[in-house]
């Protein structure tokens, strides 16, 4: 509301609300303007916004430029604009439905100018009603939503996660989608809605459905903590296998995944807390080579943001950067740590990882055994295997990397460790 030098005389002048008829807006015996104006509403889903509003008076005052009602709307912030039918009222009227009909826009406020400098008349606004055709769904094709990670055996107080993909180019509203199961006959069970609220999830980016996020936070590398969403209700998905199935609100199915606790790496010696990455987004879902245990460099586990087992094109071999050629972990921000930069041609990869002084005498275990993801970073922080700061030198680095396929590769590398702490 804003008052442009409004004056009244007496406690029987006013410009307010009224509880008369279920509530209307009145001015009685004020000079100067009153503006009523909406709150911004939002109109983009929505097509053929119409507005409608009742103008009215009582009294038998005409003159127009002491008594009115103009009635006006504003586009996108833009500028104010009359309504079409009946927006401007003045003098002696009666009652009017001010109309406003097919606007199309972003955002959409209303504006109402009122004044009348008379105590025996009224100048009223009432009934203000705004009225949208939706905007027609574009359908939600199969595949356009993909299901990109899995986990369905957490640790003890910990919760089951679905991570999904928009792997199409449109904005898809998430109370479309619903996740579910299928009991031993293949029957659709456990359907639940994403969410009632009408939040899109945009082209290339991706969204972990949990039931509790108190339960996946505390085990894992949140990068993405807005790329979580805590369902009412969440299917619960057996350890050993069961269906992952994504649907739209006509319940087509847009994706499905048929999981085995066998697709984990066979050298895990424990699948529980460890997610099952998709590996490719143009290959089948249910093509059991394209799902891969999460990395252990990960952390188990990338809910909300990009997997640690993606497909890396062009490389026909592992890659093996390592720097920087000396470093000193004096904590002054330049070269504090040594790295040992990789990137896999594919997933499966296991890697061990031994330091060595310049004599050959062994210092630690760096990795042991690890499952690594398709790219990532190991670091050396110059300590050996108790925690110990290690003193000026040369170290040799040993890293072997193989495959249940039999491939084995073998890198060495010398490196000086600088600045001994005191």
């Amino acid at each position: 509301m804003e008052f442009a030098d409004i004056k009244v005389q007496n406690d029987n002048d006013y410009a307010k609300t009224v509880s008369t008829s279920g509530g209307r807006f009145e001015v009685v015996d004020i000079s100067g303007e009153v503006v009523w104006i909406s709150e911004s509403i939002d109109i983009s889903e929505y097509l053929k916004v119409d507005i409608k509003l009742t103008a009215s008076e009582t009294g038998s005052n005409t003159n127009a430029s002491l008594k009115y009602l103009k009635a006006f709307y504003r586009l996108n912030e833009g500028i104010e604009i009359s309504f079409g039918i009946n927006g401007e009222n003045f003098g002696n009227w009666g009652s009017a439905i001010a109309e406003q009909e097919e606007l199309i826009g972003e955002k959409l406020q209303i504006v109402v100018r009122m004044t009348n400098d008379y105590s025996a008349d009224k100048v009223i606004l009432d009934e203000i009603i705004v009225t949208a055709e939706e905007k027609p769904l574009e359908p939600i094709e199969y595949g356009d939503i993909l299901i990109n990670e899995v986990l369905f055996n957490p640790v003890a107080g910990g919760n089951d996660f679905v991570e999904i993909y928009n792997n199409s180019s449109k904005e898809i509203l998430i109370n479309r989608l619903y996740l579910a199961s299928r009991d031993n006959d293949l029957k659709l069970t456990q359907i639940y809605p994403l969410s009632s609220l009408r939040k899109n999830i945009l082209p290339a980016n991706y969204l972990a459905l949990t039931k509790d996020t108190n339960g996946v936070f505390p085990w894992f590398n949140i990068q993405c903590s807005e790329c979580f969403l805590q369902m009412e209700r969440f299917p619960s998905f057996n350890n050993d296998f069961d269906y992952v199935v994504l649907l739209d609100e006509k319940m087509q199915v847009i994706d499905e995944l048929f999981y085995t606790e066998k697709m984990h790496h066979p050298m895990l010696a424990e699948e529980k807390g460890i997610s099952l990455e998709r590996i490719s987004f143009t290959q089948k879902t249910n093509d059991a080579k394209n799902w891969h245990s999460a990395s252990t460099t990960s952390g188990y586990g990338t809910p909300g943001y990009m997997n640690s087992q993606v497909e890396i094109e062009n490389n026909s071999s592992p890659n093996i950067v390592f720097t920087p050629e000396s470093f000193s972990p004096n904590f002054d921000g330049f070269n504090d740590e040594y790295k040992i930069q990789y990137e896999l041609e594919k997933p499966g990869y296991v890697a061990n990882i031994s330091i060595f002084d310049a004599t050959g005498k062994f210092v630690m275990k760096l990795v042991n055994n690890e499952i690594l993801g398709t790219g990532g970073t190991i670091k050396w922080d110059g300590r050996d295997q108790t925690g110990q700061q290690k003193s000026l030198g040369v170290y040799i680095v040993l890293v072997e990397i193989f495959n249940t396929a039999g491939e084995v590769f073998q890198y060495k590398d010398g490196v000086v460790l600088t600045d001994i702490l005191e």
